[in-house]
């Protein structure tokens, strides 16, 4: 199976992101506060540690017909981990969503190559 073309990655990587942006300023919007123990925090590094994994290590050595598939996977546990911060509380919750927009940066699909 072939992967999408390069505008499909894009258009992905696009929508993701912006879904964060949205979700995320509508609960600050709305001044949602939800209490959960600090471990929301320690799920959210460890959402971006297996994403980061994913984005070094396993998808340049992947298969063509396999990379589409780990780029989704590492940029939705980045999106998971900005999300786990809406969670996290005060104090963790600015850190953490920097921490998302920069993962799902480093996601931006210029490793992609017409072959």
């Amino acid at each position: 199976m072939n992967p999408p073309p390069p505008a499909v990655w894009w258009v992905i990587w696009g929508a993701i992101v912006a879904a964060f942006f949205v979700i995320f300023g509508a609960f600050e919007t709305a001044g949602l506060e939800v209490a959960v123990p600090p471990a929301a925090a320690l799920l959210a590094l460890a959402t971006f540690a297996a994403s980061a994994v994913l984005r070094f290590l396993w998808l340049p050595r992947a298969a063509r017909a396999k990379k589409f598939p780990l780029f989704v996977t590492g940029l939705a546990l980045a999106e998971a981990g900005g999300f786990l911060a809406l969670l996290a509380g005060p104090p963790w919750k600015t850190p953490l969503a920097a921490a998302a927009i920069v993962m799902m940066i480093i996601h931006i699909p210029a490793f992609i190559r017409r072959d």
